[in-house]
């Protein structure tokens, strides 16, 4: 497609791509969708090439979010390859982004690798006793299982949750998007989140243990 100087800059400020990137983005593109849609594929690339590398992610840091009624708290282990990277403003947003979603969202776990066997194996169990099962077709049926278990763990993992400020896009999407900005690769070691507790519901040998 033709562009302009002005092209360039409006998907350099709307995707955060390098301007060769960009510039190859849009002579490559039929239109700005399939610039769009170039970028993303470049992108996934370079953030595949990072994770596949199995780089050591020791640098990083611990964010912490607290809302503004103090009903909410999260803190969150972050982790990437350089401290030149952990300083950078995208991890650094990166890192408060992902504190408010997990206050938002409250996911319970960060991969769906980290979710228990027993527990995938007893959702699953619970899917295939459902009688819809049967009418998908015996070949179909393992797809079928497979997507309603990422829909049931869905809202539980941090990475394949609807990222809050844009639900078109997923947690682990964002994620990759900074992998491939930050040229590192970038791993949610860990969070916690943490809410009041009404103490008058609870026995006092618990409050002693908390």
């Amino acid at each position: 497609m033709n562009y302009s100087a002005a092209d360039v800059k409006k998907l350099r400020e709307e995707t955060g791509a390098t301007f060769a990137d960009c510039k190859n983005a849009l002579a490559e593109g039929e239109n700005w969708a399939a610039a769009l849609k170039f970028l993303d594929a470049r992108r996934d690339k370079k953030a595949e090439k990072m994770i596949v590398a199995n780089r050591e992610t020791k640098q990083g840091g611990v964010f912490s979010y607290v809302h503004h009624n103090h009903n909410v708290g999260v803190l969150l282990e972050l982790n990437c390859s350089t401290d030149f990277v952990a300083r950078s403003e995208a991890f650094q947003k990166l890192a408060s982004e992902l504190s408010l979603q997990i206050a938002g969202l409250a996911p319970t776990y960060v991969t769906i690798e980290d979710v228990p066997a027993e527990t995938v194996e007893q959702a699953r169990k619970t899917i295939l006793e459902d009688t819809a099962v049967e009418r998908v077709p015996e070949h179909k049926r393992d797809e079928f299982v497979d997507g309603k278990l990422k829909k049931m763990f869905g809202e539980q993992v941090l990475m394949m949750q609807p990222w809050v400020k844009d639900e078109a896009i997923v947690v682990g999407d964002l994620v990759r998007k900074v992998i491939a900005e930050t040229g590192e690769n970038i791993v949610v070691r860990r969070f916690a989140r943490f809410e009041p507790v009404s103490y008058t519901h609870l026995t006092l040998p618990t409050i002693l243990r908390v």
